[in-house]
């Protein structure tokens, strides 16, 4: 029969009692353990001291995840993560190799490397992944209410052009509203679309519809929802913001937030997929064009709403325009007004640098040396239409600092039209409403 196992308080007995004048054969007698198990814990209490009795795993002991590394790379790799937070470990190896006092010493691989990151500065890993908190976007419950937009991207085309196709769907009509191919090969291999070219296209889809929708769903994209790590909106927000449109987010990694718009990606894809049509950006575009037609006015689509009918067939309102829209409307229909609105519904925390100043959507504001190095609270009045800047009083209250009239938020830069374009427009323009049912 194999020793038992000694509790904690066996194991300061055996110390105690040896200190108190017993032989440590008498000490094993009387807790009735072996003379060499007495011996071990006695040995160990008198060299480490009672805290030194603490039960302890088996095997060699651990000397830490870089522990086979000198101590001067180790802490320049972590110095490096801490200060450069985005750089990954292969970056951070790089501006290694370059430091000449470290060049001869060996530097653990890559893998090695992040995996210490995520267990020494978990804080400074991962840090794009901190996507907005959204909840669930509700159903839609009529047509031109909500119209999904997605990307899908690594089409390979016959020329040796990469595309991606921005596509739009109305979830509830099941019409698939517009899809624009965009040449986006690159020296390199390719890029990602911009929000002009998404703004591009939303409104290929509102002068073909001929109306605007109330909301424009979309993922968490960077160039669609801005910066993960930032409440600041995108400019693809403040735009449809001007248009009365709200912008409507998916939670993160759900994809089944707007599962009809991915359904769509899958069946444009079987109906383009001939060699005829993936030649040039140009045959893709008149495939999608022509598949999108015949989907819209005949094919018996699966949709649940539409009952083996075409999503015209079997919803005729979506020829009726929900918010009526046109081309030469757009300047007039736009409000910078509703963007400020929407602006002063967020809250921004910004840190000041050393030389008095805060950054916003790339634009540096002075707020005053004396506020150097602390947090302040940025917030947007509408009705001045300025930038404040606020920091806590001694009751815990924000108290303005600093007002800033903005310069990252014009007319021009979120339509892409000058700001005289509405003067010009001379001629009185009479809109069509739809008639109540």
């Amino acid at each position: 029969m194999g020793q038992k196992k000694l509790t904690g308080t066996e194991r300061e007995q055996i110390y105690v009692k040896k200190e108190s004048g017993l032989s440590l054969q008498e000490v094993a007698d009387e807790l009735k353990i072996s003379y060499e198990c007495a011996r071990k814990w006695w040995r160990r209490g008198r060299d480490e001291g009672l805290g030194g009795l603490g039960a302890r795993k088996r095997g060699r002991k651990p000397k830490g995840m870089l522990s086979d590394f000198d101590g001067r790379v180790v802490e320049k790799s972590l110095a490096l993560k801490r200060s450069h937070k985005r750089w990954g470990a292969n970056r951070v190896l790089v501006e290694l190799a370059k430091i000449p006092e470290l060049a001869a010493l060996k530097r653990p691989s890559r893998s090695r490397l992040q995996a210490y990151f995520r267990q020494i500065c978990p804080e400074s890993v991962s840090i794009w992944t901190k996507h907005k908190q959204v909840p669930k976007p509700a159903k839609a419950s009529a047509v031109h209410e909500t119209w999904q937009l997605d990307h899908q991207e690594g089409h390979r085309l016959g020329n040796g052009e990469i595309a991606t196709v921005c596509n739009i769907r109305d979830p509830y009509g099941a019409a698939m509203i517009a899809s624009r191919a965009f040449s986006v090969k690159t020296e390199q291999r390719w890029r990602k679309l911009t929000w002009e070219e998404v703004r591009q296209v939303l409104r290929a889809g509102f002068a073909e519809w001929k109306t605007l929708p109330d909301s424009v769903m979309t993922d968490n994209e960077m160039s669609l929802g801005g910066n993960p790590n930032d409440p600041f909106p995108s400019w693809l927000s403040l735009w449809l913001a001007g248009l009365g449109i709200k912008h409507v987010f998916i939670r993160s990694h759900c994809p089944k937030d707007q599962a009809q718009i991915e359904r769509q990606h899958r069946t444009l894809d079987g109906f383009t997929f001939s060699e005829q049509d993936r030649q040039t950006v140009e045959d893709f575009q008149k495939a999608f064009d022509r598949e999108r037609h015949v989907y819209n006015h005949d094919f018996p689509s699966r949709a649940s709403t539409c009952n083996q009918q075409a999503p015209l067939t079997a919803f005729p309102a979506l020829l009726q325009p929900r918010k009526p829209y046109s081309e030469e409307l757009e300047p007039i229909l736009f409000s910078m007004q509703r963007v400020f609105d929407y602006l002063a519904t967020f809250t921004f925390d910004r840190k000041v640098n050393s030389n008095g100043q805060a950054t916003l959507k790339g634009v540096h504001y002075t707020v005053g040396l004396a506020y150097a190095t602390k947090m302040v609270s940025v917030s947007f009045d509408p009705h001045q239409q300025q930038w404040v800047f606020s920091l806590p009083n001694q009751d815990g209250e924000l108290q303005e600092i600093k007002r800033q009239s903005p310069v990252e938020i014009t007319y021009t830069q979120l339509t892409g039209f000058e700001k005289d374009l509405v003067l010009n427009i001379a001629q009185p323009i009479q809109l069509t409403l739809p008639l109540a049912a």
